[in-house]
């Protein structure tokens, strides 16, 4: 199997996008059907998928200025062309066309924003994740000094620093990582211990059984028939229960089985999940727009009849944006970042010791 790429998780990040989508539909459109924390629980996969995956794809490479150096351009070229003109076409609207915009950036908050330290509707779960690319380059950096030298002392202190940081995670505010460190953490770990351990065969009967259990488990939690002991999303956003389960639900489908492939290794959630970054920014103007011009019956005939386009008008734009925005942004980026090690890297030559194998831009998350 290709490390670099798993659909399965792939098709996880799109079911993820899409709970996210299904939470605020019910909401905006008032819609008689039972929301149970969807849209909590598609972030709770992003953030575990980013722990995850930035624990399998670069714990096992050698820290060095070069290969930081990669995920930078890596990290910054997934994320910022898709964000960065979303924002913008959302100033250009809230201050001249529409002042009651979904997404309300202004003068007073566009600079936030744009260093991605914004908290504006759905702009606020980007801020924990940005911070926390920061924050693994130190996880990195510890984990090649630490673990590899067997250093029980330094080891020890980083442990303990992440315990304070977790007993502390209500008090922080949710744009901080601190608030969602669980998240992370856990899903750093269940990278770790993937990126050890071969992929199975696919008919093997324990990982279907165990797909079926992971699926009828979501199912269960989205439709209500388990009732989840929170009374807020902060209070899910706290638990480490639901940290764990994220983690555990990303691990297990990442290996492969009849079952999980059925799911989520076909054409059409792979494809929502590579359009799932656009999927999440555009979502909430298209429903804003969807709402103002559009107002709905109370008929539920109406609804279903008039959600099947409202989907379809998401998902075009998304793909749109991914193919116009996102990947032309990410190749552009990706090359100055090959231009940046040419031309500045060999003036430090301790920096040039390491040659870490580039990743592809589709192989990594939302």
């Amino acid at each position: 199997m290709d490390k670099t790429r798993i659909d399965a998780i792939t098709g996880l990040r799109g079911l993820a996008a899409l709970l996210v989508v299904y939470g605020h539909s019910v909401d905006w459109f008032s819609l008689p059907w039972k929301v149970n924390f969807s849209g909590e629980i598609g972030v709770m996969i992003f953030f575990s998928l980013s722990g995850f995956l930035m624990a399998y794809l670069y714990l096992g490479k050698k820290f060095s200025v070069l290969s930081v150096t990669d995920y930078a351009f890596s990290r910054f070229s997934r994320i910022a062309p898709a964000y960065l003109v979303i924002l913008l076409f959302s100033y250009f609207i809230y201050t001249g066309i529409d002042p009651n915009f979904v997404y309300g950036i202004s003068s007073k908050n566009i600079l936030r924003h744009i260093l991605f330290s914004g908290n504006v509707s759905v702009f606020w779960s980007i801020t924990p994740e940005v911070e926390f690319y920061f924050l693994f380059v130190l996880v990195w950096a510890a984990a090649s000094r630490y673990l590899t030298r067997f250093d029980i002392l330094g080891l020890a202190f980083l442990t303990f620093g992440g315990m304070i940081l977790l007993s502390y995670r209500d008090v922080f505010p949710g744009t901080f990582v601190g608030a969602k460190l669980h998240y992370f953490l856990f899903g750093v770990i269940a990278g770790i211990i993937r990126s050890k351990i071969k992929a199975e065969n696919q008919g093997r009967t324990s990982l279907i059984i165990l797909h079926g259990l992971l699926l009828a488990a979501m199912v269960l939690m989205e439709s209500g028939w388990i009732a989840l002991p929170f009374s807020s999303n902060k209070e899910f956003y706290s638990s480490i229960l639901t940290a764990v389960f994220g983690s555990f639900l990303v691990f297990g489908f990442s290996f492969p089985s009849a079952l999980g492939g059925f799911f989520f290794e076909n054409r059409a959630i792979v494809l929502c999940g590579e359009c799932s970054f656009s999927i999440y920014l555009l979502h909430m103007p298209i429903i804003y727009l969807c709402h103002k011009f559009f107002p709905l019956s109370s008929s539920p005939l109406f609804q279903i009849a008039f959600l099947i386009p409202f989907v379809v008008l998401l998902l075009l734009f998304s793909w749109l944006n991914y193919q116009l925005v996102e990947r032309p942004g990410a190749r552009l980026i990706k090359s100055m970042g090959n231009l940046f090690k040419r031309k500045f890297i060999p003036l430090f030559p301790l920096a040039t010791r390491a040659q870490p194998q580039p990743l592809s831009v589709e192989s990594e998350t939302r």
